[in-house]
């Protein structure tokens, strides 16, 4: 039974013993504080509290109202705080959570569901907006399945997938950096949570492949992009008209096709020994590369890549198909965007840079064999770090500082997994930097152990407790805004065992 409840009784038992000494059995009793307000009042059968009860504090504001049925704590019960501010609602049967609990916080609003005092379904966390910040389900009191994390433009940042009570995977999505541009993998979804569209992004641009799927999770297309220009094939779609000119000899002298009378993909050139001299990809009348395309649409030798406006975008190398060497990306004006090397096999390799259009570096990466490996830095354009650390074979390894959207984190991995102590900060636009401090604890394998704490933004502690290899333990404490303790809740093995909300000891008086 939750300490929360046994409190609750306590102070029932306290009345019915009091109630008894002045001969009220059976009929509605009033009990007072020690400056004369009303302390409770409610009925009694028997001896016992019975029916509809309330309390109050010592200022006469109420405190907790609810039903007693055959003796046992049932329906909805109130509780509020000192300011007379509604702060829990509890649904039980007989003696029992069952149905919703609601926790109105500072800040923040919780819903969860019990059935006979074990959490089950869905736990949903709330925006001070209103709209949803998190979900997280659980089954016979343990986290499990997937958990989805939103921004408050309702784009889901995070996926988490839980098996009892233990984090099996985790998954950022849909982040922006924090002048508000799309970085990494984004997913877009359908209601029945079936993946729409996935693709990655960096620096608000469509890079790699972009997958669109319908409703059933059948795969519709697949989009290559470079720099949000999307790669032309030789094997598109869409039905093209081929024409074809000869020299004199009869040596064909080039290859075009159209759409509709305008150039539309794949243009060869050749001499009049048939040697392939330079060729081209159309797209809508306008040319968006140029260079060497064998007869299988390969590309081969020094290429140039333009906009769709006709300005340069990038130049570099192809080796049958494979981008080599060094190459560099643009702006639009014309300035260096990025710059690296790929190796023979294609894949990244080196040092890459990325600038702004002012020059400044924006962002520096090392790569071995196509995976990161080396040191990682970037760059806000005022110069400070926003994510800076290590890699070695694609894991992030070392110490790390990393801005995700709100805060910055700060710690250690080892092999991809958080590792050793941890601490988020709130940002500090202000400053430029980090500010009050959003969390500390440490971690194990990603899974957090030990204690954790979290802050709000003006310093006070929000919740403090302790976990062991990443199940709750022990004690938790959820504290008010301005620093006052809210409530307790106790954990054993990551489930909740008591529910200790507001302290209810009034010195009761006749």
């Amino acid at each position: 039974m939750q300490r929360k409840i046994i409190l609750l009784l306590l102070l029932l038992w306290t009345l019915q013993v009091s109630a008894q000494n002045n001969s009220i059995t059976n009929g509605y009793a009033v009990f007072k504080h020690a400056n004369g307000k009303i302390a409770s009042e409610g009925n009694m059968r028997d001896g016992k509290p019975d029916g509809y009860w309330k309390t109050y504090f010592e200022t006469g504001i109420l405190k907790s109202e609810g039903n007693r049925k055959k003796f046992e704590i049932d329906s909805l019960w109130k509780f509020y705080d000192e300011k007379g501010r509604l702060i829990l609602e509890i649904n039980y049967k007989l003696g029992k959570k069952n149905g919703l609990r609601k926790t109105y916080r500072d800040k923040e609003f919780v819903t969860e569901n019990f059935v006979n005092d074990i959490k089950q379904g869905a736990t949903t966390f709330f925006y001070a907006s209103g709209k949803i910040w998190k979900v997280i389900n659980f089954e016979n009191g343990l986290e499990t399945g997937i958990s989805k994390e939103f921004d408050e433009d309702e784009n889901i940042i995070s996926i988490t997938e839980y098996k009892k009570g233990f984090i099996v995977d985790r998954e950022y999505i849909n982040r922006k950096d924090k002048s508000g541009k799309k970085q990494g993998k984004w997913k877009l979804f359908f209601d029945n949570d079936m993946v729409k569209l996935e693709g990655v992004y960096k620096d608000d641009l469509k890079n790699g492949f972009f997958k669109e799927y319908d409703k059933n999770g059948v795969l519709l297309t697949i989009k290559k992009f470079v720099n949000d220009i999307e790669e032309v094939q030789a094997s598109e779609v869409v039905k093209l008209n081929v024409k074809t000119d000869y020299y004199s000899n009869g040596q064909v002298k080039t290859v075009a096709s159209y759409k509709k009378d305008v150039p539309e993909g794949i243009r060869r050139e050749y001499d009049e020994t048939g040697k392939i001299t330079q060729g081209f990809v159309f797209k809508g009348g306008a040319i968006v590369g140029e260079g060497i395309l064998t007869e299988d649409g390969v590309k081969d030798g020094y290429w140039k890549e333009y906009y769709d406006g006709g300005k340069l975008r990038a130049t570099g190398a192809y080796n049958k198909g494979k981008q080599v060497g060094e190459w560099i990306y643009y702006y639009p004006d014309g300035k260096v965007e990025q710059r690296g090397k790929y190796a023979k096999n294609g894949k990244y390799e080196g040092i890459w840079k990325w600038f702004y259009t002012d020059g400044s570096v924006k962002r520096e990466e090392s790569y071995l064999n196509g995976l990161l490996d080396g040191s990682f830095a970037e760059y806000d354009q005022d110069g400070s770090v926003i994510k800076q650390g290590e890699y070695i074979e694609g894991l992030e390894t070392g110490f790390w500082i990393v801005e995700m959207g709100d805060h910055r984190e700060e710690g250690t991995y080892k092999a991809g997994q958080r590792n050793g102590s941890w601490k988020y900060f709130y940002l500090n636009k202000e400053k430029g930097g980090k500010g009050q401090l959003y969390f500390e604890g440490s971690f194990i394998d990603d899974l957090p152990n030990g204690k954790q704490i979290y802050y709000w933004d003006n310093g006070n502690k929000k919740d403090e407790g302790a976990f062991v290899m990443g199940h709750q333990e022990g004690d938790w404490n959820k504290y008010n805004y301005d620093g006052s303790l809210f409530l307790t809740i106790s954990y054993k093995g990551g489930l909740e065992k008591k529910f200790d909300g507001i302290k209810i000891k009034p010195e009761l008086k006749e």
